[in-house]
């Protein structure tokens, strides 16, 4: 009898994973299930982030006049949270720190020497056209940003990953987005996966496919480091 219960677990289990797997008109922030369309401007839904993960990042941006270029219709934003401009600051603060041991590198810092230069780069992230599935490959796909000269590939892969969503009870790889920020010349044929350090940067996207008022906003991993900074 025992042996029996478990068993139904386990069935109940599985399916209730592909069940999951299948919403394809939902997808998961925060540990929460939400809906792929909101009626916010790209801005204030950052704003409305319950986690308050981009409070950091909208204070610069409205210090920098740059609300207009993140709402700009048809765009799509490839937005960084407040840990990548902390993991930002922490690496000019160690540079800072091998000329003087008490440097510190501050968001006031920032703000005071480099809004300028955070004005320029905020556009790295912004792809002007809207970045869909359907225009996406497991190789990547090349893309102009609103940074004058700047490309990026962005692909779509397939992960076999269980810590990405991989799990054996499903039929079909799961599909993760990467944003990678070209600095180098990239090769005639582009496998994303490939580029290397040199050439690319390349960034998971923890956050895809959402369809703001003004564009589309996807959300980059906590790991990143603003500006691309290796």
């Amino acid at each position: 009898m025992k042996n029996t219960i478990i068993k139904l677990w386990i069935v109940l289990t599985m399916i209730t994973i592909v069940i999951a797997s299948c919403k394809k008109d939902n997808y998961i922030v925060g540990g929460q299930l939400e809906n792929t369309t909101t009626t916010l401007t790209t801005y204030d839904y950052l704003k409305s982030n319950r986690y308050q993960l981009f409070d950091t990042l909208l204070m610069v941006i409205d210090k920098a006049g740059l609300k207009d270029a993140i709402n700009k219709q048809g765009i799509t934003f490839y937005a960084p949270t407040d840990f990548s401009i902390k993991n930002y600051l922490q690496k000019k603060t160690l540079e800072a720190q091998k000329v003087n041991p008490f440097a510190q590198y501050s968001i006031d810092t920032l703000m005071k020497y480099d809004l300028g230069k955070f004005k320029d780069s905020l556009n790295a992230y912004i792809i002007p056209a809207a970045v869909k599935y359907s225009l996406l490959t497991q190789n990547g796909v090349i893309f102009n940003t609103a940074k004058t000269g700047s490309k990026a590939v962005i692909s779509y892969e397939e992960t076999f990953d269980p810590n990405l969503g991989y799990t054996s009870a499903v039929s079909t790889a799961p599909r993760i987005e990467y944003y990678n920020f070209i600095k180098g010349q990239l090769p005639a044929v582009v496998v994303a996966s490939a580029i290397p350090d040199t050439v690319g940067v390349r960034v998971l996207c923890q956050t895809t496919g959402l369809t703001t008022a003004t564009g589309q906003l996807n959300v980059l991993n906590n790991t990143h480091v603003l500006y691309f900074k290796q």
